[in-house]
C-alpha cells in the first residue's frame, strides 16, 4: 500500500491557497510547447472536439480553441475554473467547462475526436486510480482517435516512495514558488504534493492496460511543465 494518501482535491485546495493569496495565474499563462509542436504536424482540425483533463486554469484550453476545436475542460478545482473563465473571456474564446473528477466522467461514449492530459496523471498516486481514468479516457474517445499525454518523467520505473527517497523531499515539504500579484512576481510558500512520475515502460503499460495502442513516446523538456514523457496513445 502506498505510503502516501491520494487526494483528489489536492488541487482544489492548492488553489484556494493560491487565489487567497491574490496570485493572477498559477502557472505561466502559456500554452504547453510540446503541444503546440504535436498540432503543428496536423492538418485543420476546425470544427473536431477536444476533452482536456485537469485544465486547472485554461492555459491549454485557450490554445486549443483558437486553433480550431470545440473544447471542454475537465477539473476539480472550483477557484481554477473561475480563473479559467476569466481568462477565456479575456482572450475572446468559447469554451465549456466541467467541474468533475477524472476517474467519473459524466461525458457520452466515443464523443471526443481528441484528449489532452497534461499534468494530470502523474498527480495520481493510485494504480488503481490511474487505470480509472484512462479507461475513461478511452471510453469517451472516438475510435481511431488519440490521446496526447504529457505527464512528468522518470527515467527507470520507480513507485511514489522511490520516487521521494530518490528527491530528498517529501509531500507536505514547504517550498517557495513565485507568483505574479498585481503585476509584480512575488514569492509564496506550498507544500509539495505527492505526485508519481513513471519511466517510459510505466507508461506505456498502463496506457495498454486502458485499451490504446502506444503511436509515439518520447522525452521532452518542455515550457511550463518541466521534463515529461510525451506520449501519443490511439484508441482502438
Amino acid at each position: 500500500m502506498p505510503q502516501y494518501a491520494y487526494d483528489a482535491f489536492a488541487y482544489e485546495k492548492r488553489y484556494r491557497r493560491v487565489c487567497e493569496f491574490g496570485a493572477e495565474f498559477w502557472e505561466e499563462p502559456i500554452p504547453t510547447e510540446a503541444l503546440v509542436k504535436f498540432l503543428s504536424k496536423h492538418e485543420s482540425v476546425k470544427g473536431l472536439k477536444a476533452v482536456e483533463f485537469g485544465c486547472g486554469e485554461g492555459r491549454d484550453l485557450v490554445f486549443l480553441a483558437k486553433a480550431g476545436f470545440n473544447v471542454i475542460g475537465v477539473d476539480t478545482s472550483r477557484p481554477a475554473l473561475t480563473r479559467a473563465k476569466q481568462r477565456f473571456k479575456k482572450e475572446n474564446v468559447d469554451v465549456d467547462l466541467l467541474l468533475a473528477d477524472v476517474i467519473n466522467l459524466a461525458l457520452r461514449d466515443g464523443t471526443f475526436d481528441m484528449a489532452v492530459n497534461i499534468g494530470c496523471l502523474n498527480m495520481m498516486i493510485v494504480q488503481d486510480v490511474r487505470d480509472r481514468h484512462l479507461h475513461e479516457s478511452h471510453r469517451v474517445l472516438k475510435n481511431g482517435c488519440k490521446c496526447f499525454s504529457c505527464n512528468l518523467a522518470a527515467d527507470q520505473p520507480t513507485s511514489v516512495e522511490e520516487f521521494y527517497r530518490k528527491l530528498g523531499k517529501q509531500p507536505g515539504t514547504l517550498t517557495p514558488r513565485k507568483v505574479v500579484v498585481r503585476g509584480k512576481e512575488e514569492e509564496m510558500v506550498l507544500p509539495i504534493i505527492a505526485a508519481w512520475p513513471k519511466s517510459k515502460e510505466q507508461y506505456a503499460a498502463e496506457f495498454e492496460r486502458a485499451g490504446f495502442k502506444i503511436a509515439q513516446v518520447e522525452k521532452e523538456d518542455t515550457k511550463p511543465v518541466g521534463e515529461c514523457w510525451i506520449l501519443i496513445a490511439q484508441k482502438t
